[in-house]
């Protein structure tokens, strides 16, 4: 276990490829009943966070044009270390597929059920941090 580490800042280079390497990430947004925050799929395609959803999902009905956070992490409950990468952005729904991506149609998602939609964030603010150990 680290007794000791230290906060590094991650490039915005380096947090997109650490993005790309995870499947999982937790999306959040404020809703009428206050904040939300839940895990998702996701795949990372031409500088955009693209999630697979249900057409009638909370998601759906609240984020389109909303600004959201995203975060992506990978962290060692041995060590206490690792690293997470916060995306924020406004969030667009697409309801057609002929409007997403080909590479981002093949998202598969855990949760079962037909998942027609995407939303896209094409983050404006990307920043990471990895704690690593001293010396």
């Amino acid at each position: 276990m680290s007794d000791t580490g230290r906060l590094v800042d991650i490039d915005a280079t380096e947090s997109w490829a650490l993005v790309g390497q995870q499947s999982v990430c937790r999306i959040a947004w404020t809703s009428g009943d206050g904040p939300v925050v839940i895990p998702v799929n996701h795949v990372v395609h031409d500088g955009a966070l693209w999630v697979r959803t249900t057409a009638y999902s909370k998601m759906v009905r609240e984020v389109d044009d909303v600004r959201v956070a995203v975060l992506v992490d990978d962290l060692d409950r041995t060590t206490h270390l690792g690293w997470s990468v916060q995306l924020r952005g406004i969030a667009q729904v697409h309801y057609h597929a002929e409007e997403v991506p080909e590479p981002v149609r093949a998202l598969q998602t855990w949760a079962p059920g037909t998942r027609a939609l995407w939303v896209e964030l094409q983050p404006d603010q990307v920043t990471g941090r990895r704690l690593v150990a001293d010396g």
